[in-house]
């Protein structure tokens, strides 16, 4: 854990075009910590420039300020740049790269416990349970005051980070935070169906192409998506519409993974845990990272090889916890 307010706050005050990046694959609380910061910043007076690779994914579009997200910065050189969600400099992406290539200070603000410290300041607060609990803390501490909209987009990336406050690491605090967010005029109710409650149907038929590849083995349940099977669905997302998350609630299973072939051949790998387990350390292990209840790696090897090795070491992994919840 490490917080520099003073630091970061200074960065700010000295800015005045400041580019706003998360991570690749962006989630909901990538995406909602990005607007709702962005948000806030605009109020100060900052010219403010939100870029993520590949745009904003279509089920977060709904999100106030979606719209104006860059998929590429094109010769854009910010006076500061703030990465939001994004455990090492890598997961930034080529917006991130292209961000870095003016040489202008950059603002690391996470809540990953395998971040690794990359920026001028690092605002990283492993107490929090998504980035946009973060963010929100970070603007109390900038005096800014919470607006509806900007209530909106962090209740989002709280909700979606935490399964809608299902996940071991929500405290009293996150709660807390959340009705504070309400109270600003965010519709949980709204933010909920929008996002846990909702796929689209091209994920369903995904689905169906998918759960014959299903196994549990040990605790351990696992699935695997090839780029065959995202044609065949006619699944354009490119995520396991939340497939990784259903697996992990079968009774038997104390750890999911699911192994999505991307079209450069490489693998992107997504795991969550029950409490009591950690699938970290493993992510770590294969150039990732995450919570222990949560995380992921990209990896470049055949999938003939990968997952059977995966599936060992979450095995281990098994034995080496106890379910909190029995």
């Amino acid at each position: 854990m490490r917080i520099d307010w003073d630091e970061a706050g200074a960065l700010v005050d000295g800015a005045q075009n400041i580019v706003i990046v998360t991570h690749v694959g962006p989630d909901g609380d990538a995406i909602g910590s990005m607007l709702g910061l962005a948000r806030a910043l605009r109020s100060l007076g900052k010219k403010v420039i939100t870029a993520v690779d590949g745009g904003v994914p279509e089920p977060l579009a709904f999100l106030p300020g979606a719209q104006d997200v860059r998929s590429t910065l094109n010769g854009v050189a910010p006076d500061l740049t703030i990465a939001v969600d994004c455990g090492d400099e890598s997961r930034m992406g080529q917006v991130g790269r292209e961000a870095l290539q003016s040489g202008a200070p950059l603002i690391n603000l996470d809540h990953h416990r395998t971040n690794t410290l990359f920026g001028q300041a690092n605002l990283v607060d492993l107490d929090t349970v998504a980035a946009a609990e973060g963010v929100l803390d970070w603007l109390d501490r900038l005096g800014i005051q919470i607006d509806p909209v900007t209530a909106f987009c962090l209740l989002t990336g709280i909700v979606t980070d935490t399964l809608c406050f299902r996940v071991e690491t929500v405290t009293a605090d996150t709660l807390a935070k959340a009705q504070r967010l309400m109270a600003c005029g965010a519709s949980l109710p709204e933010i909920v169906q929008r996002t846990v409650n909702r796929t689209p149907y091209a994920g369903v038929r995904l689905w169906s192409k998918v759960m014959p590849t299903v196994h549990l083995e040990e605790h351990v349940i696992w699935a695997v998506i090839t780029q065959a099977m995202f044609a065949e669905a006619d699944y354009v997302d490119g995520d396991d519409a939340g497939l990784v998350s259903f697996l992990v609630q079968a009774d038997e299973a104390y750890i999911s993974v699911v192994f999505k072939e991307k079209d450069d051949g490489a693998v992107e790998i997504g795991m969550r845990a029950v409490p009591g387990f950690d699938t970290a350390s493993v992510a770590v292990v294969l150039g990732g990272g995450g919570h222990r209840a949560a995380s992921g790696a990209t990896v470049d090897e055949p999938l003939d090889t990968l997952v059977p090795r995966v599936v060992e070491m979450l095995k281990a992994e098994v034995r080496k916890g106890q379910p909190l919840v029995k």
